[in-house]
């Protein structure tokens, strides 16, 4: 059987590994000076080299013949670990190894010392997987463990790791791999295989790839099973994505409004197996670029060719910022849509559809949020008999207008909107599930219309929902939890002729005429009676 690329082509030292220099210069340094630490976690996304540099380091301690920090990968025990028949060496998939029984076995295994190696080593993968009662009972082992144990962790999630496990570890984070050091991988193994591949497909598979090696090397078998020479149209066929010139095409699409053409940009990439999840993602990356070259230049977007950068700035220079960032951010919510949706063409169609008819929030299915920028004004003053006078004098006289559309922000207690009477159990409901909420909206108001819910609170309020889509979703879920409907939300904004009453402390308003004036401004008519 054909071994695969990414295993065949596995590293094997240490300065094999791409794009990790830091992490290799301090493992290294630390096998040379023998100071290696009992427990080492590696995190970071897949195919940057956590499981490889977990393999190398173990044959690193216990290689007979290091040089220089780097194992010599031909002695006895290097070729055992290599091939997995090192029994001192154990490598466990906490996936499928997630009980405490499992780990229970492992700590009856450490009382024992090595039968070849110096050191027992460890290596648990995706470490995060283990259940609570595990992580305890591995805890206990590290806590205190043989001289001659070393553990080695690997987890793509290391924010489900116990703090207790992290801090007796030595963390080393992987970052994403630059496309220049995959595409240089890529044109190299090719060359040793005597796979014919343009230059321009190996740097498509390299963007592609999002930072991850392994995940080019599969592309790159794929594409190589063909048998024929690998351009650019081969890579975007096999892995199911549109070219640069179709994203061009697409964003030119959405610009012009042109619902028609875009729809057969579609059905012309189905029908060559275009996955709707990878093109979404492509449109949003091509978004982003346009950002980048938007605000700087086209530089700033990296791996690009001449060609393609100068239809960067063509395309950046037509288009506005606000509508590239919305653009990018409703593609951007679509994406994680897609990977719960039943059907993933009709997710990404939908939101095409609505960026051509010019709406690029891609709002929630129920209704969009009035904007969390609107001015929070001060909440109303009790009225003395002074204040009631003159709000009795100048009455708003709202001007009837059949085409204008029922405003969504009630301007007072009794005009478009009524209070909530539900109010004070939502923000109880808020108590334990979120205390920072039921903090903010402890003392406030809410007012419902027919289509949205409008609260009234103080400015470090408006402040946290502007910056936290995930406090939005909270509030809406206790009203619907409470009420039992669903409704979007907003702020709730004061009258022009409340804001004049409430802001004016002084007792120097009697004069008829300025009040007139000034509610004028405010963008109200006054009728005198």
């Amino acid at each position: 059987m054909k071994t695969a690329l990414y295993r065949k082509y596995r590293s094997k030292r240490f300065d094999d590994v791409v794009g990790q220099q830091a992490v290799t210069d301090a493992l290294k340094n630390q096998i040379k000076s023998g100071r290696v630490g009992h427990a080492y976690i590696f995190t970071g996304i897949r195919g940057v080299g956590k499981t490889t540099y977990a393999k190398i380091l173990a044959k690193a301690v216990n290689c007979l013949n290091p040089s220089d920090g780097e194992p010599c990968g031909v002695c006895d025990v290097c070729v055992g670990i290599d091939n997995g028949s090192m029994l001192d060496v154990t490598e466990i998939d906490a996936a499928s190894n997630s009980g405490v029984d499992n780990v229970r076995s492992l700590r009856e295994e450490t009382a024992y010392c090595p039968a070849v190696c110096s050191m027992r080593v460890y290596i648990i993968d995706e470490v995060h997987m283990l259940t609570r009662e595990a992580f305890n009972a591995l805890l206990k082992i590290m806590e205190e463990p043989p001289s001659h144990v070393l553990f080695i962790l690997a987890t793509t999630e290391v924010h489900k790791v116990p703090a207790t496990i992290l801090s007796r570890c030595q963390r080393f984070d992987l970052k994403r791999i630059s496309a220049a050091d995959i595409k240089e991988r890529v044109l190299y193994i090719a060359g040793l295989e005597k796979i014919r591949i343009t230059d321009g497909a190996a740097a498509m598979i390299a963007r592609l790839a999002d930072g991850a090696m392994r995940d080019a090397l599969s592309l790159l078998d794929t594409c190589a099973s063909l048998g024929a020479e690998i351009d650019e149209e081969t890579v975007a066929r096999l892995a199911g994505v549109a070219d640069k010139s179709y994203l061009f095409e697409f964003a030119a699409d959405i610009a012009n409004r042109n619902i028609a053409s875009m729809f057969e940009r579609l059905a012309a990439l189905y029908s060559r197996s275009a996955d709707p999840a990878r093109l979404c993602l492509e449109l949003v990356r091509h978004y982003r670029n346009l950002v980048l070259t938007k605000v700087s230049d086209v530089s700033a977007v990296g791996d690009c060719s001449e060609e393609d950068g100068k239809k960067y700035e063509e395309q950046a220079a037509g288009s506005k910022l606000g509508d590239l960032l919305n653009t990018m951010s409703a593609l951007s919510d679509t994406a994680d849509k897609m990977t719960l949706s039943t059907d993933r063409t009709l997710t990404l169609e939908l939101c095409l559809v609505k960026l051509c008819s010019g709406d690029a929030k891609d709002a929630d299915q129920d209704g969009d949020d009035v904007p969390w920028s609107a001015p929070q004004t001060k909440k109303a003053a009790p009225q003395t008999k002074k204040t009631e006078s003159r709000a009795q004098t100048a009455q708003p006289k709202k001007k009837a207008d059949p085409e204008k559309p029922k405003p969504t922000q009630p301007q007072n207690d009794d005009a478009d909107g009524q209070v909530f009477e539900d109010w004070d159990k939502i923000v109880e409901s808020l108590r334990t599930s979120n205390g920072m909420l039921y903090g903010f909206l402890v003392k406030s108001r809410a007012y419902i219309t027919d289509t949205h819910v409008l609260i009234d609170a103080d400015e470090f309020f408006l402040k946290h929902m502007r910056e936290n889509a995930e406090a939005k979703e909270a509030i809406k879920s206790a009203i619907a939890d409470v009420s039992g409907i669903r409704l979007p939300i907003g702020p709730y904004v004061q009258s022009p002729v409340q804001q004049i009453l409430m802001d004016d402390e002084s007792d120097e308003l009697d004069d008829i005429d300025d009040l007139i004036s000034r509610a004028k401004k405010g963008g109200v008519d006054v009728e005198v009676k």
